[in-house]
């Protein structure tokens, strides 16, 4: 069997992609909404699974190496749209930090190069989709297109949290693009906690330049402490046992 899982920074765009790929490629079988790549799947045969799961990222590299049937994808997004982004059922708060993206980015990096692994912007999937679509059939020639990805609303059959997720299925679009313009005292927080993101968002290409900060003159910046606390050191060696149990299982499931 075949595995293709999804992962990214969390408001990212990895529901939007989701449903493209289990709406545009022919596959036997897909999770829901999201499911860890840790959850066991029981499907034999020449088939293929889709799932995801932003968060595996930062634990996927031991199972990701050892498994020659798993292949992943990540969506990569503008971090100040990221860090902007609200969940239609938090209407109230900012989902995602720059830390969390910046956390994700370092997880990613030494798999960047795999060749079962693929990188996916998310500026291009809104903006070409079809483009992107063709990209991931040249690099996982498994994948059988059924319907194009810039059509995917017509067809799209999902679940009731993937469009909760997405506000709902409809034509895709670039407006979410630069969409953080409209959250400029949220950047300013990120900015005055985060200095490096300025750099970053030159080093990805997202600006040419620093003319972007001439926005947040006289801003003034809304703070907000959900999501920026890491775990304690107690917190993170327990998280940090559970999944090298939960890697082993997977891989004693693979042999």
């Amino acid at each position: 069997m075949k595995h293709l899982h999804i992962t990214g920074c969390r408001r990212s765009g990895t529901t939007l992609l989701f449903e493209m790929i289990a709406t545009c490629f022919r596959h036997d079988d897909h999770c829901e909404h999201e499911q860890s790549i840790f959850v066991p799947v029981d499907i034999a045969g020449n088939s293929l699974y889709l799932s995801k799961k932003p968060s595996d990222i930062t634990h996927i590299h031991k199972i990701f190496r050892a498994d020659p049937n798993l292949y992943l994808i990540y969506v990569r997004r503008d971090p100040r749209a990221v860090i902007t982004s609200i969940h239609p059922t938090r209407s109230d708060i900012y989902y995602a930090s720059f830390e969390r993206w910046l956390r994700y980015e370092r997880a990613v990096t030494p798999l960047i190069q795999h060749p079962r692994f693929h990188l996916i912007a998310y500026e291009q999937l809104v903006s070409e989709p079809d483009t992107v679509q063709a990209d991931l059939v040249r690099k996982f020639p498994f994948l059988e297109t059924l319907h194009p990805f810039s059509k995917f609303h017509e067809y799209a059959q999902s679940s009731e949290k993937a469009q909760i997720s997405l506000k709902g299925l409809r034509p895709i679009s670039r407006d979410s693009i630069n969409a953080w313009q409209h959250h400029l005292p949220r950047i300013q927080f990120q900015l005055d906690r985060y200095p490096e993101l300025k750099q970053v968002i030159r080093k990805y290409g997202y600006e040419a330049n620093d003319d972007w900060l001439l926005q947040l003159q006289g801003v003034l910046p809304k703070v907000q402490e959900y999501g920026e606390k890491r775990p304690g050191w107690l917190q993170q060696k327990e998280t940090s046992l559970r999944f090298k149990l939960k890697t082993n299982a997977y891989l004693k499931r693979r042999q």
